[in-house]
């Protein structure tokens, strides 16, 4: 009998591990990284990585279609952004959940960020405009940017590439090849709800130095908090030289989020210290259509009042090459904002090369993945 027995918790055994193999490799085959399937006593939790989709919900709805509904009854998906977790889906419903301890110790253990990716390059535009001027009323600068992200740590990763001009009729940089923004970033959510962004590096808008973030995001809750800070200067590289001034420009961004009733529609209020250490504040209107957000935007600080818009979108078309190893692709996340007051440092802000805590996060609050059903 006991003979039996343990014939038996073999099997059992041989069976849950060739069903984690099984699902690994179909869902590596689609283009998943990073995942690893934790056998509970009736259920499975499912981590990965899906880089080429800026929703969690397009790569949760893509594995579910690849299993088969039938099943998903036991199935949570636990979505991992730069190499971490960040919280817990109920196949079927998305239903969003805190991650437990043992949900954290699990990853930690099977976390084999040398060898659960792919080598990823990706390629998108980044574009400076301005408009309005009798002589030249379109200047433009337009560079394509092909970098990679390369994973050092749990969380931590290094990214760079090439930027490639293409036109520019905005400033005086030539158009030889070039670095692009190239940074050190440290992403984690040591407990649930609180996320930490660190990078240090260059960035764009022609800024060095290093930049922080903090934001308390319950993504079952309407509401979410932020803080920002940074200490950087400015550096230009053109000819083949660079040019940099001392990094003493210090900004302190606190900023406040609701989504208000009316379907994915979030407003954003921020105030502090902005990049040219102008004070005030910054209101924005935000609405995320599926896979685009289109926002609103209205600033007065003690350099000026301005206002635009902004848009924000995964490129077109997505994978252009993928291997076992390696993967060519369009970003997962295109943004352009614009103010009509373009002349004066009006509670300006530089990107980092990859999005900030809040617009990630709002792409992994439940209501919203649940409205996308």
């Amino acid at each position: 009998m006991k003979t039996n027995w343990i014939s038996f918790l073999l099997y059992l055994l041989i069976i849950s591990g060739g069903q984690a193999q099984t699902i690994q490799e179909k869902l590596y085959a689609a283009g998943f990284e990073n995942i690893q399937v934790q056998k509970k006593k009736d259920s499975l939790n499912i981590f990965f990585e899906h880089r080429e989709f800026r929703s969690p919900y397009h790569s949760m709805h893509y594995a579910g279609l690849l299993l088969g509904q039938e099943n998903l009854k036991n199935i949570s998906w636990i979505p991992v952004y730069h190499n971490t977790p960040v919280g817990k889906y109920r196949a079927g419903t998305y239903e969003y959940s805190g991650l437990t301890q043992d949900d954290r110790q699990f990853y930690r253990h099977h976390n084999n960020f040398q060898e659960d990716y792919r080598f990823h390059f990706r390629v998108h535009p980044e574009l400076s405009a301005r408009f309005g001027y009798y002589s030249d009323p379109f200047q433009i600068k337009l560079n394509l940017i092909l970098d990679s992200r390369i994973y050092l740590a749990p969380g931590l990763s290094l990214q760079s590439g090439i930027a490639i001009p293409v036109q520019n009729n905005l400033d005086a940089q030539d158009t030889r090849l070039r670095l692009a923004p190239s940074m050190l970033h440290y992403f984690l959510q040591p407990v649930n709800f609180h996320f930490f962004g660190l990078s240090l590096g260059t960035f764009y808008y022609d800024r060095y130095g290093f930049d922080l973030q903090y934001r308390y995001n319950n993504l079952n809750s309407a509401w979410s908090f932020g803080l920002e800070t940074g200490l950087t200067g400015f550096y230009w590289m053109t000819s083949g030289s660079i040019y940099s001034e001392d990094a003493n420009n210090l900004h302190a961004i606190a900023d406040v989020e609701y989504r208000l009733p009316i379907e994915n529609l979030s407003l954003k209020l921020s105030a502090g210290q902005f990049l040219f250490e102008d004070l005030g504040g910054r209101l924005d209107l935000i609405r995320q259509f599926g896979t685009v957000d289109l926002g609103l935007h209205v600033s007065a600080t003690d350099a000026g009042v301005t206002g635009g818009f902004q848009f924000a979108f995964s490129f077109w078309p997505g994978t252009l090459l993928r291997s076992k190893k390696l993967e060519l692709r369009t970003t997962e996340e295109f943004r352009w904002e614009y103010s009509y007051n373009n002349e004066e440092p009006v509670a300006r802000r530089y990107r980092l090369g990859i999005p900030r805590l809040d617009d990630v996060l709002r792409q992994y609050k439940s209501d919203f993945i649940q409205n996308m059903k």
